[in-house]
Protein backbone atom coordinates (compact mmCIF):
# COMPACT_ATOMS: atom_id res chain seq x y z
CA UNK A 1 0.00 0.00 0.00
CA UNK A 2 1.32 3.07 -1.15
CA UNK A 3 1.38 6.44 1.29
CA UNK A 4 -0.18 9.41 -0.02
CA UNK A 5 1.33 13.25 0.69
CA UNK A 6 -1.28 15.75 1.34
CA UNK A 7 0.69 19.55 1.26
CA UNK A 8 -0.72 22.25 1.62
CA UNK A 9 1.09 26.12 1.52
CA UNK A 10 0.06 28.97 3.21
CA UNK A 11 1.20 32.47 4.72
CA UNK A 12 0.90 32.68 8.32
CA UNK A 13 1.95 35.08 11.19
CA UNK A 14 3.51 34.32 14.52
CA UNK A 15 1.61 35.53 17.43
CA UNK A 16 3.09 37.57 20.15
CA UNK A 17 3.29 34.61 22.21
CA UNK A 18 5.55 32.69 19.38
CA UNK A 19 2.63 30.34 18.57
CA UNK A 20 1.44 30.14 14.91
CA UNK A 21 -2.40 29.20 13.88
CA UNK A 22 -3.45 26.96 11.18
CA UNK A 23 -6.19 27.87 9.53
CA UNK A 24 -9.41 25.76 9.16
CA UNK A 25 -9.60 25.82 5.69
CA UNK A 26 -6.02 24.08 5.45
CA UNK A 27 -6.84 22.21 8.18
CA UNK A 28 -9.87 20.88 6.75
CA UNK A 29 -7.95 20.29 3.01
CA UNK A 30 -5.88 17.71 5.06
CA UNK A 31 -8.24 16.23 7.07
CA UNK A 32 -6.16 17.05 10.06
CA UNK A 33 -7.52 15.55 13.08
CA UNK A 34 -6.50 16.20 17.43
CA UNK A 35 -2.83 14.26 17.38
CA UNK A 36 -2.35 14.37 13.91
CA UNK A 37 1.44 13.59 13.12
CA UNK A 38 2.03 16.60 10.32
CA UNK A 39 5.71 18.18 9.60
CA UNK A 40 6.37 21.46 9.48
CA UNK A 41 9.00 23.71 7.16
CA UNK A 42 9.32 27.23 8.14
CA UNK A 43 10.20 29.67 5.51
CA UNK A 44 10.48 33.45 6.66
CA UNK A 45 9.14 35.81 4.16
CA UNK A 46 10.07 39.30 3.48
CA UNK A 47 6.82 40.81 3.23
CA UNK A 48 7.72 44.37 4.26
CA UNK A 49 10.27 44.65 0.89
CA UNK A 50 8.00 42.95 -1.37
CA UNK A 51 4.93 45.18 -0.35
CA UNK A 52 7.08 48.03 -0.77
CA UNK A 53 8.00 47.02 -3.84
CA UNK A 54 4.40 46.62 -5.18
CA UNK A 55 3.20 50.03 -3.62
CA UNK A 56 6.14 51.51 -6.01
CA UNK A 57 4.78 49.97 -8.65
CA UNK A 58 1.72 50.97 -8.05
CA UNK A 59 2.08 54.11 -7.37
CA UNK A 60 4.18 54.67 -10.54
CA UNK A 61 1.36 53.12 -12.83
CA UNK A 62 -0.83 55.89 -11.92
CA UNK A 63 1.43 58.62 -13.86
CA UNK A 64 1.51 56.06 -16.33
CA UNK A 65 -2.84 55.47 -16.65
CA UNK A 66 -2.97 59.36 -15.75
CA UNK A 67 -5.20 62.11 -18.09
CA UNK A 68 -3.57 64.84 -19.67
CA UNK A 69 -4.63 68.35 -19.31
CA UNK A 70 -7.31 67.85 -16.26
CA UNK A 71 -5.34 69.80 -13.83
CA UNK A 72 -3.49 73.05 -14.92
CA UNK A 73 -0.78 74.23 -12.90
CA UNK A 74 -0.96 70.92 -10.37
CA UNK A 75 2.69 71.28 -9.13
CA UNK A 76 1.92 75.15 -8.13
CA UNK A 77 -1.36 74.30 -7.16
CA UNK A 78 -0.49 70.84 -5.36
CA UNK A 79 -2.37 72.20 -1.57
CA UNK A 80 -5.22 74.08 -3.01
CA UNK A 81 -6.36 70.80 -5.59
CA UNK A 82 -5.82 68.62 -2.50
CA UNK A 83 -6.82 70.69 0.56
CA UNK A 84 -9.32 73.21 -0.61
CA UNK A 85 -13.38 72.37 -0.43
CA UNK A 86 -14.93 72.31 -3.46
CA UNK A 87 -17.13 75.85 -4.54
CA UNK A 88 -21.00 75.08 -4.60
Amino acid sequence: MKDTVKQEEYIGEVLSDGHLSLPDVVRQRLSLVPSSIVKVVITLENMEKESATNAWNLFRSMGRSATTGKLTNSAEEHDRYLYEKASK
